[in-house]
């Protein structure tokens, strides 16, 4: 059957991935959730493989753990999200809580194990099973997988809006392919509640081929996953997506310890330091990385930008971008320098961010801008 074709392919794939991320010589915390993530969903996918086939091997008890598995999968694809970009946290008891609703479930099948089987991918019950344990292991797994999609969506959008306080560039780690495999994620969810609740009833489909639907799904969203974890420059590599960010994000300067004498200063030596060492020529300069070099912290060191300038470290650094792209191009020296390539040179790391942050600041494109000095 093509739809099992599918699903043993994405389980193959969720695999490999996490070959390819092992392989890195130096990981990180996110990494370690996100092969854990790629491995549930993996086994996940061996499950419906297996429970779909006419005659499946599987033991009960595993079946059950396979049927759960996105009460286990769905926090920690979560963690994985938070962990990338808002930085990791310990193992603690809290971050243990979360996965309840999995081992409550898979308590609940194996204690009712002789009125429950698992067939075509979902539980069958016996006609004395109590409706608490039909309700509760059949909307909990669409229930909590929309719950942490909400949740992952809310973390990623704390932290896109963080990136400007933070990042002198945003266009590789504003981590959208992440988003969109989190609506994925939520697409799945709302799919299977829909499909449970109305699906059924008004014949659209049967509970027979449900999760063949399911299962397909899951395969693509693995595939997705692959597909834009590729595209991503970071994606194999140990870029710290989340430097400066967890300072920063804490209580809005109420540590800062900052008066207006200190605010001069500062500003006044962060003045110096970008006229006289140019920092901002440097492309993955961050807060974190500024404040360093004139040995302020990053949380002082935005206040500071912000009080002073009325504007965010994006805006600030990549207005002194602009100022060396301005000299650069009036600058007979440079005259053999095409206008990307002076964009280059000036810090900038990609042609529409060049193009875009110029024409923000300026009022007009580059080409503009070089035609006008022509004149």
């Amino acid at each position: 059957m093509l739809s099992q074709s599918i699903i043993f392919s994405g389980a193959i794939l969720g695999l490999f991935l996490i070959l390819l991320i092992q392989s890195k010589i130096e990981k990180s915390k996110a990494d370690t959730w996100l092969m854990l993530s790629l491995g549930m969903s993996a086994c996940l996918l061996l499950f419906y493989y297996d429970n779909l086939s006419s005659q499946p091997i599987l033991p009960k008890f595993i079946q059950f753990f396979g049927f759960s598995l996105p009460l286990l999968s769905s926090p920690i694809l979560y963690f994985y999200i938070k962990t990338l970009s808002l930085g990791s946290e310990p193992l603690s008891k809290k971050r243990l809580l979360h996965f309840i609703p999995f081992l409550v479930v898979f308590l609940i099948f194996i204690s009712n194990h002789q009125s429950i089987f698992i067939a075509k991918g979902y539980p069958h019950y016996h006609a004395l099973t109590s409706n608490f344990v039909i309700y509760f292991t059949t909307f909990s797994l669409a229930i909590v997988s929309g719950v942490y999609s909400i949740l992952s969506l809310k973390i990623l959008y704390k932290y896109q809006k963080s990136l400007p306080h933070t990042h002198s560039f945003t266009e590789e780690i504003t981590l959208n392919w992440l988003k969109w495999i989190v609506l994925v994620n939520l697409f799945m969810f709302l799919i299977l509640f829909c499909i449970i609740k109305f699906g059924v009833n008004i014949g659209l489909l049967t509970y027979e081929n449900l999760f063949d639907v399911v299962g397909t799904i899951l395969s693509l969203y693995v595939l997705f996953l692959g597909y834009f974890g590729f595209k991503q420059t970071t994606f194999f590599t140990n870029f710290n997506y989340n430097s400066g960010i967890e300072e920063s994000s804490k209580a809005i300067y109420r540590n800062s310890g900052l008066n207006g004498t200190n605010i001069e200063q500062i500003f006044e030596k962060l003045e110096i330091h970008l006229e006289q060492n140019k920092p901002y020529l440097d492309e993955n300069l961050n807060l974190f990385t500024l404040a360093q070099q004139i040995q302020v912290t990053s949380n002082q060191l935005s206040q500071v930008i912000n009080q002073k300038t009325s504007s965010n470290f994006f805006n600030y650094i990549n207005r002194y971008r602009i100022e060396a792209v301005k000299t650069m191009l009036k600058d007979p020296v440079f005259a053999h320098y095409s206008i990307l390539g002076v964009g280059f040179e000036c810090g900038f790391r990609s042609k529409s961010s060049f193009n875009k942050i110029f024409k923000d600041l300026e009022g007009i494109t580059p080409s503009e801008y070089q035609k006008n000095q022509l004149k």
